[in-house]
């Protein structure tokens, strides 16, 4: 089927992208069909048919990294979107003092440098493995191919960007009107489960590490988190979530 001039879907994808713009070393490559991660599991593909599933493995190539291991960097010209397999991926922006701005984490199932695909060829961001971890990438070429081909495809798309600007969104009323406490107590509830360290929360919330440390201990005498082996816990979610608002 030859693409259409004009794609309704692609277009509202391109309009939401404009706002969102706030936004090597491979060690492995396999093709679709060796994959065993049911990639349903990401936003983009939920609810498409196994003949649509099918053809999207074929195209997606995987990757691997060490903890620690820069995916890509800001500049550097886009391979395209990428899904994560498995892991943890801080997405960062970096000051010429080296100090980092972590925008977002990305866990299984979930997207990133998706910007790149419609709107720019370079990266707008840095991107780390914080944990082991394996993405899939998916070229622009074949995105927009699939979204021309799929309207169900295109619909999803839109969805899982929307999700981004909302967080987004709350990421800059966070820095911009909510106090370091309220912040990194936001952090600790967003990320409930996760393995964060205070370095980690420290770039997240926009501060130093040392203020993180006097944070947890302040929200920890009050009885609403506790730290039980380097792992914060949440003791009282209701509460915790009372003192941010």
């Amino acid at each position: 089927m030859a693409p259409c001039s004009y794609c309704p879907g692609l277009e509202i994808i391109n309009r939401l992208l404009i706002i969102f713009r706030v936004e090597h070393h491979a060690s492995l490559f396999t093709k679709g069909f060796y994959i065993v991660f049911d990639i349903k599991n990401i936003d983009y593909f939920r609810s498409l048919n196994e003949d649509i599933i099918s053809e999207v493995k074929n195209l997606l190539k995987e990757e691997n990294y060490r903890q620690g291991e820069t995916i890509f960097l800001e500049g550097e010209k886009t391979k395209g979107i990428y899904f994560v397999k498995k892991g943890a991926i801080k997405i960062y922006k970096s000051s010429k003092e080296g100090k980092e701005q972590i925008l977002k984490l990305v866990y299984e199932g979930e997207s990133f440098n998706d910007v790149t695909v419609f709107n720019g060829d370079l990266n707008p961001a840095s991107a780390d493995a914080v944990t082991d971890a394996g993405v899939f990438i998916l070229t622009k070429e074949n995105i927009v191919r699939l979204i021309y081909k799929y309207p169900a495809l295109s619909l999803n798309i839109i969805k899982s960007l929307t999700n981004k600007l909302r967080y987004l969104t709350g990421r800059i009323e966070d820095l911009s009107l909510k106090h370091t406490l309220e912040r990194i107590a936001k952090i600790i509830l967003l990320f409930e489960g996760r393995q964060l360290s205070q370095k980690i929360i420290a770039d997240i919330a926009g501060t130093a590490r040392e203020v993180v440390s006097r944070a947890l201990k302040e929200l920890s005498s009050q009885n609403l988190i506790k730290i039980v082996k380097r792992k914060i816990e949440i003791v009282d979610r209701e509460k915790l979530k009372k003192f941010i608002e």
